[in-house]
């Protein structure tokens, strides 16, 4: 298997080194920072490819920053950039009658693996001076493309020795005719033998032979040239193209964009094994429903002994395929959380619902305990910062007291700034202080509670704060054990009735926010 990549002076990255799993691989970050461009590298340096590189274009693949610095330079020729793409295998991946283990790889240590190289022309050294005196544009042009193993043996994909096989799955185009013909073919395959396959490909083609005769003799077609006209059926994969699917009498091709998702990656999950499978899935989630993406889930999950790599911005697939096989991006870095506590990281894949993506992609984050905290707490950080949370990179994340701690745990590990506001139920001593101490020793990460144990919930500290405008101003006939009751009992009512009072146009500003929620915001808006 794979067990790590290199990436130098490719797209967006100048020098990144990522270790991998052995399994399961879930790239995660913004949209940007390089998760498609990792699943391409892969592909490109397994598949030895020099047409799809050479249709991309060495321009479109280098670092953009890395050859300005060298035009903005002394272009010395011997400076000139280089790009590679290495890939490093475990031992076991060695096949029979191909070396793939030797030093010629950018750690210069004996390792077992493939390297693709783009760098200068050494018998265009004289074109590249002149290019670099007399223009400013890069010299692209005089760089050439090498395929190589560790050992210093070439490969390509028309004589690809290494064996090393993979399926690359993008569900945006994975919808295609292709797709769809290639999961008929499977399935085909799945509901017959070898010894069917013949038989029916010999009664077709009788069939076939017999039907092109009646084109004469039944239909009277005019028999007037030396060209006679035929139905083709010389071979088994003429069959094949000619047979189609269908689900509940409706044809596959004219499923539903979700349907066709699952049915490619079904038909590419399925695929044969070699000596080695990689299996690369662009953002799986497109197109999916809830459901489909619970089966979607399900289907990787028992693609066992495959290393999967996967693009996403799903907090589903995130989760439930294990958060310890995540790979966090940015530009610059990686951070596998495999480091996470195995509670923790199954916790995430069991809960029911989770922002777990939306926690590891800020910056920084509010966690709160419910959802009046939730529907209201952007109002309070809006009006004390005159900015939403997330204009300054901060999630608001609702995650209930009891997985607060999940969270924290992946905080530390990423030092990620986090605050937390919640209640304290009556004993602030033990069930904030004491139940937080092993993570306010953490300068990125505070608890906010209110200290009064008398306001030992979100909505007491509210009213308790502003008792004259909630009895002048929300107060019902209806509320008839008072409004405060009312508030204990319809948490997320009351929160909107509060919400909607403080954005009518003749509201004045007038609700206090309760200090501890004050400063959770004042410190959380503050850069870190």
């Amino acid at each position: 298997m794979i067990e790590k990549i290199k990436l130098i002076n490719y797209r967006s990255f100048e020098n990144l080194e990522i270790p991998f799993n052995d399994s399961r691989n879930i790239f995660v970050g913004e949209n940007g920072v390089g998760k498609t461009s990792i699943l391409m590298a892969i592909s490109y340096v397994l598949s030895g490819s020099y047409s799809a590189i050479e249709k991309k274009g060495f321009q479109s693949l280098f670092n953009s920053g890395t050859v300005q610095r060298y035009l903005a330079g002394n272009r010395e020729v011997k400076e000139l950039p280089c790009l590679y793409l290495e890939i490093y295998f475990s031992k076991d991946v060695e096949p029979k009658n191909f070396n793939l283990n030797g030093k010629i790889n950018t750690d210069n240590k004996k390792a077992s693996g493939l390297q693709m190289k783009i760098s200068p022309n050494q018998d265009f050294l004289d074109e590249i001076k002149k290019s670099l005196i007399s223009s400013d544009i890069f010299p692209f042009e005089y760089y050439k493309l090498e395929f190589n193993t560790f050992a210093g043996i070439g490969y390509n994909s028309y004589n690809k020795k290494h064996k090393v096989t993979f399926e690359y799955i993008d569900s945006t185009s994975i919808n295609s005719a292709f797709a769809m013909k290639n999961y008929v073919s499977r399935l085909y395959a799945n509901q017959s033998d070898r010894t069917k396959r013949q038989k029916i490909s010999f009664e077709f083609r009788k069939f076939s032979n017999e039907f092109s005769e009646k084109f004469y003799d039944e239909f009277q077609l005019e028999d007037t040239s030396d060209y006679k006209l035929k139905v083709k059926s010389s071979f088994e994969s003429e069959f094949n193209e000619r047979i189609t699917a269908h689900k509940n009498t409706v044809d596959i091709s004219d499923l539903g964009h979700g349907e066709k998702v699952l049915l490619g990656m079904e038909a590419s999950l399925e695929s044969s094994e070699d000596e080695v499978h990689i299996v690369l899935i662009e953002e799986p989630e497109n197109h999916l429903s809830f459901l489909n993406m619970h089966k979607l889930i399900e289907m990787i999950e028992m693609n066992l002994g495959k290393q999967t790599f996967i693009a996403t911005h799903s907090n589903m697939i995130a989760s439930r395929l294990d958060l310890s096989n995540v790979i966090l991006l940015s530009q610059s870095s990686s951070l596998k959380l495999n480091q996470l506590n195995h509670d923790t990281a199954r916790f995430f894949q069991k809960a029911p619902n989770t922002n777990i993506l939306d926690f590891l992609l800020s910056t920084k984050a509010i966690l709160v305990e419910g959802d009046a905290e939730y529907i209201l707490m952007e109002e309070f950080y809006e009006q004390l910062t005159t900015k939403k949370p997330f204009q300054n990179d901060t999630a608001l994340i609702s995650c209930g007291g009891k997985t607060f701690e999940r969270y924290l745990q992946v905080a530390q590990l990423l030092n990620k700034k986090v605050a937390v506001v919640t209640d304290n139920d009556k004993d602030y001593e033990t069930n904030i202080t004491i139940k937080y101490s092993d993570y306010t020793l953490e300068e990125d990460i505070e608890i906010y509670s209110d200290d009064n144990n008398e306001n030992r919930t979100f909505e007491v500290c509210l009213y308790n704060s502003n008792v004259k405008l909630y009895e002048d101003n929300l107060k019902t006939p209806y509320m008839k054990n008072g409004v405060l009751e009312y508030m204990l009992n319809n948490k997320a009512e009351a929160a909107f009735r509060l919400l909607e009072f403080m954005r009518e146009p003749n509201y004045k500003g007038e609700f206090v926010i309760p200090n501890y929620i004050k400063d959770a915001i004042e410190w959380i808006s503050k850069s870190k």
